[in-house]
């Protein structure tokens, strides 16, 4: 639950950077609404602190105190400097005050220092790494079709130094109401590194999906444009290592108010599965999804 709360903190930080509201993001998510509004709020208030950015006349008038204090030369008196040690000291409390108030602010700004990446340049049928879908029902009856187009995926390597791998799906384009259940699709086969990895991240760019009963196109909400997961899982040269990756849709708020859908990523349903690797690279290994 705890990774669950972590997730849909980022998610709406990320959207808040990109200039939605907070109560849209409580309304996503009503479950969590109680611990996600005070955080927020405290993100927003910081980083309206640390916008601040002095005048003209300002900077001019601090100059000329500055060079002002250069020419006396003078040696400051004992209550000057008892005074000087009070300012200090305040300014620390007051630096420290902001820098646990501004924690959160601070995951989406200054330590957005994301690892290193590494982009596979292709795909190969006899690789050691397989990316497939698939959908956990939920609300995926409510539709004819549903279009999910994706234009990358990431997954994090970790170890001595965490990278970032990412590669373009062979498919990028795929109807979620044909995968229902245990049925898969592969999107990409290809070699990456060797080594344990912890997160997949599916980056999204659309999602279109036609409803059942009046016939309607719609566009599914997407938080920030991407999904991403927790998984443990490892790649080795003698196996292919076919990852998972399950969706899911569900319908959020009243029949009155209309409902919407939202995709969201079924973690207890996605992981990893190895299948020893052929030698002659032709027959390519049927691939389960793990239960």
């Amino acid at each position: 639950m705890a990774n669950d709360f972590d997730r849909i903190l980022d998610e709406c930080i990320d959207r808040l950077n990109h200039g939605e509201t907070i109560d849209a993001c409580l309304t996503d998510y009503p479950e969590q609404a109680k611990q996600l509004e005070p955080l927020l709020r405290a993100m927003i208030q910081t980083e309206a602190a640390y916008s601040f950015t002095p005048s003209v006349n300002a900077k001019r008038a601090a100059r000329q105190r500055f060079y002002a204090a250069l020419e006396k030369h003078e040696q400051p008196s004992f209550w000057q400097r008892i005074f000087a040690r009070r300012l200090v000291w305040a300014t620390l409390a007051s630096v420290f005050v902001i820098a646990i108030v501004g924690y959160f602010a601070l995951r989406a700004t200054v330590f957005t220092g994301e690892p290193p990446s590494l982009t596979i340049p292709g795909s190969a049928a006899d690789g050691n790494f397989a990316f497939l879908v698939s959908d956990e029902v939920n609300a995926l009856a409510d539709f004819s079709n549903l279009y999910v187009t994706v234009s990358k995926v990431g997954v994090l390597q970790t170890g001595t130094s965490e990278k970032w791998v990412e590669f373009v799906p062979e498919v990028k384009e795929f109807d979620l109401t044909l995968l229902p259940g245990a049925k898969t699709q592969e999107l990409w086969r290809g070699n990456i590194p060797e080594g344990n990895y912890s997160k997949v991240v599916m980056y999204v760019s659309g999602v279109q999906g036609t409803l059942k009963e009046s016939g309607q196109t719609i566009e599914i909400k997407l938080p920030s444009n991407k999904l991403q997961i927790d998984a443990s899982f490892q790649v080795s040269s003698g196996n292919v290592t076919s990852f998972t990756y399950d969706l899911t849709v569900v319908k959020a708020g009243n029949a009155q108010g209309g409902g919407k859908y939202l995709l969201k990523p079924q973690v207890g349903e996605s992981g990893a599965s190895q299948t020893p690797r052929p030698g002659n690279g032709k027959n390519k290994v049927p691939l389960q999804k793990t239960p």
